[in-house]
């Protein structure tokens, strides 16, 4: 069995390794001139930045501890730092343990009551598809929904709770299949946030050093030669027995074109947000320089979802003696003008942290189209777009499997024990 994957990130470069690792023939072709897509460690002055995730959760046992380990990742862990909640004009320290939440200015009273009833929440069948914001009101109460929630997911997905599948956090329908969420929660093991020493960047790196990987190479076209797929790329063509598209699914729509329509129109509709990323340095500051950082409610951000501290999370960030920031802005969230330059995000975050000094050095990039946005109905397009690929095709991204690099590795960990290898 000969495979060709289309994409040198994450998911292309995780899958392939399963691949080789039962012996198959793997081949991967990247069009950009390095590979790892979003997760790419860029340096800057005495320090680095992230492109994307700035770490990920890892339990013991888990697919990523083992992928990591498999592959001589080495990687350290900040801790269990606070992280806060921009609400009501302050930030509020999430609970560190579950029972912590009872006594949290987090949510009116009632609503932290109301948790109490969760485990004695019925478990619904997985059809018909439920939206996020319905999830978490039937299980949790309304008051998690509308406390709690919203700033969660504008951290994670730059996206309106209202608007998304529940499929877009994988994590919680895999705890209510255990009996509730509290029970799925306390029969795993804790997560903790890890990062490659050097960067997120290495992962990809390391991936690759045991791959045969070839970078500037775009896919053009796939035709079906007899039993075998033929790849037009700008390195020539390729023959192979099976091709997987690891890529955004706008990316697989213009792959795919006529060969597979009914894939192609599902993975069309699959949206995607955009954010823009101010990196900034600053004298070290509590809380900020103790904690892993701060989301804000949508309704008061304006469009500033939050900000991490990545002089936290990783500490080769930043040079000695100053603290890092990361200011995620935009998303699918209307977003004040002010926010268009630094000045004016500067100015939103000393609203929210009034004794922060100004930056010493400021550095803006885009992520353009970079975060899956899985919105009800998600499943539905899923399904169309997986089950009318033809025989020996298939499509892998954080799409299908969720946002996070925890999800891609778990997911893909499941994958490659369903795909065929005859």
């Amino acid at each position: 069995m000969t495979t060709l994957v289309l994409g040198g990130g994450i998911s292309g470069l995780i899958a392939a390794w399963h691949l080789r690792q039962r012996g198959e023939s793997v081949e991967v072709w990247e069009a950009e001139s390095e590979v790892g897509g979003w997760v790419q460690t860029l340096p800057w002055d005495g320090g680095h930045i992230e492109k994307g995730p700035q770490g990920v959760l890892v339990a013991p046992g888990s697919a990523a501890e083992r992928l990591f380990a498999e592959i001589g990742l080495e990687t350290r862990s900040p801790g269990h730092g606070t992280r806060w909640v921009g609400k009501g004009g302050s930030l509020i320290a999430m609970p560190a343990k579950p029972p912590e939440i009872f006594t949290s200015r987090l949510m009116p009273l009632s609503a932290r009551l109301r948790l109490l009833l969760e485990p004695f929440v019925s478990v619904r069948a997985a059809e018909p598809e439920e939206g996020l914001s319905a999830f978490v009101a039937r299980r949790l109460g309304r008051g998690a929904a509308e406390h709690l929630l919203p700033a969660m997911v504008a951290g994670i997905l730059a996206a309106s709770a209202e608007s998304l599948s529940v499929d877009a956090l994988p994590k919680l329908r895999q705890w209510e299949a255990k009996g509730s969420l509290f029970k799925g929660l306390r029969s795993e093991p804790r997560s903790e946030l890890r990062v490659p020493v050097g960067g997120m960047g290495m992962l990809p790196k390391a991936l690759a050093a045991q791959l045969n990987v070839r970078c500037g190479l775009k896919a053009d076209g796939i035709e079906r030669i007899n039993a075998r797929w033929r790849v037009r790329g700008s390195g020539g063509t390729r023959e192979v027995d099976r091709v997987i598209l690891a890529c955004p699914a706008f990316e697989a729509t213009r792959i795919l074109g006529s060969l597979a329509p009914q894939s192609a129109e599902a993975l069309a509709a699959m949206p995607y947000t955009s954010v823009r990323l101010f990196h900034s340095r600053h004298a070290p500051l509590a809380p900020l320089k103790d904690g892993f950082g701060f989301l804000i409610h949508p309704t008061e951000g304006r469009g500033l979802l939050g900000t991490l501290a990545p002089s936290w999370i990783d500490p080769d960030s930043a040079p000695a003696g100053l603290m890092q920031l990361r200011s995620f802005i935009g998303g699918a969230f209307p977003t004040d003008a002010a926010l268009e330059d630094w000045p004016g995000v500067f100015a939103a975050l000393k609203a929210w942290v009034p004794k922060l000094e100004a930056a010493s050095a400021v550095r803006e990039l885009r992520a353009d189209r970079a975060i899956p946005s899985p919105e009800l109905g998600h499943r539905a397009r899923l399904a169309q777009a997986l089950g009318s690929l033809p025989e020996g095709l298939d499509w892998i991204s954080n799409a299908r499997f969720g946002p996070g690099v925890r999800d891609v590795i778990e997911g893909l960990a499941i994958w490659a024990g369903s795909v065929s290898g005859a």
